[in-house]
């Protein structure tokens, strides 16, 4: 899969018609974290996702496994 950045005006274009008070979702249990800068005229949109932890045991059994993600609306 390739990654293209998208140019604030195409963001704008898809945002267009949109009033300051719409909401936009983003997909899963991804939450907006902040809008950091990369460079001269680039920007990262920084989203954070629910990180399960992993057992040491499981590591272990599964070393390929880095991350696992989990659903916040499971937590109690």
């Amino acid at each position: 899969m390739s990654y293209e950045p998208m140019t604030v005006g195409e963001l704008r274009t898809h945002l267009k018609g949109l009033n300051d008070s719409d909401k936009i979702h983003l997909p899963g249990e991804l939450s907006f974290n902040e809008l950091r800068h990369r460079g001269d005229n680039e920007y990262i949109i920084l989203v954070e996702e629910p990180e399960a932890y992993l057992r040491e045991d499981f590591r272990e059994r599964n070393p390929h496994v880095k991350v696992a993600f989990i659903r916040a609306d499971n937590i109690k």
